[in-house]
């Protein structure tokens, strides 16, 4: 690598076409079921790409716990399972046992879970944050602990950064509600403003509406709605669907809830309302009708996460970057 930008173990897994975790092993002498083949085009891509690998960081690591904390805001989400599937995949394979923490959505037990995380000495930790701004989370930077943010964003980025293409999923969703001649869609969701997935989901549709003509509304889910409270909520806004309206949850929780809500009032979809979501689990594909969705891939988030985090604790330095996964909509017949 003949310029100024010091090679990355990352470097060497693109040169070599094999993983981080795979280099990771070669570099620390764990050859293990590692094919020569293999462990010459890793020497090879080395000399390449001209890597140095940093002495001093393997030090340190010999007398690392082999720990990585993994703190997310909601254990009984779904995406938190494959979250952790897709980054457990990753690290278990090469000696790492992961532990789980759930903040609650709460920013104050997320620091309390992070703190204690910081006592069992964690080789690194990958942190779907509660909090949206860097200076809440002051206290972990200056630990040094290598860290990897996913799913959200915290501003100004100064972790690497694994994420969903919120706002330009969306915006294909919305534009198909729009070919579909919707004159209304109404987003239904938690708190906006508390977390930078959905408020980019939202903005995508709003940023719609500047220029097309039609209607956008939010429903705030309160922990308090009930059921009741979300169908009044929809009455309320459709006129008794009356209006033909475009339901967007932007959660897969959420849009089972709302299909509850509707099958339980013999609300009839596509017919009186039509909806779709993000789902994470694919639930949707066994629903009648078949909804439309937006398919997150948490599971690679997960793994996306595990090998940056490897390449931080490897180089023992972070560079604050953002890497996109890219999701897919799927067109039901719920529209």
């Amino acid at each position: 690598m003949k310029n100024n930008k010091r090679a990355t173990i990352n470097d060497v897994a693109e040169v070599a076409r094999v993983s981080i975790t795979t280099v990771s092993r070669y570099v620390n002498g764990k050859y293990g079921k590692m094919s020569s083949k293999t462990r010459q085009k890793i020497q090879q891509a080395i000399k390449d790409v001209d890597y140095h690998v940093n002495r001093q960081a393997q030090m340190l690591k010999r007398q690392n716990s082999h720990l990585i904390g993994v703190v997310v805001a909601d254990v009984e989400n779904f995406f938190s399972s494959l979250l952790f599937k897709g980054a457990d995949q990753v690290l278990s394979d090469i000696g790492f046992q992961i532990i789980l923490m759930n903040s609650n959505n709460s920013q104050l037990k997320e620091q309390r879970q992070i703190e204690r995380l910081l006592e069992l000495q964690v080789d690194g930790i990958i942190l779907q944050p509660i909090g949206q701004l860097a200076v809440d989370y002051e206290f972990l930077k200056k630990q040094n602990v290598p860290t990897v943010i996913v799913d959200r964003k915290i501003e100004p980025e100064i972790w690497p950064e694994i994420v969903t293409d919120n706002y330009e999923c969306s915006k294909k969703l919305g534009e198909l509600m729009l070919q579909m001649q919707y004159p209304q869609i109404l987003i239904l969701s938690e708190k906006i403003d508390e977390n930078t997935a959905r408020q980019d989901r939202y903005k995508a549709l709003d940023d719609l509406q500047k220029n097309h003509s039609f209607n956008l509304g939010l429903i705030e889910i309160k922990v308090t709605s009930s059921d009741d409270d979300i169908f009044v909520s929809l009455k309320n806004r459709t006129n008794n669907f009356k209006i033909k309206t475009a339901i967007y949850a932007l959660k897969g929780p959420l849009l089972l809830r709302l299909m509850r809500v509707l099958t339980q009032r013999h609300i009839s979809v596509p017919d009186q309302v039509g909806l779709a979501a993000f789902d994470d689990w694919e639930w949707a594909k066994l629903t009648h009708p078949l909804i439309t969705t937006i398919q997150q891939n948490p599971k690679l988030i997960g793994s996306t996460a595990a090998n940056k985090l490897l390449e931080e604790i490897q180089e023992s330095e972070a560079q604050a970057s953002v890497i996109t996964v890219k999701s897919q909509l799927m067109v039901g017949h719920s529209l």
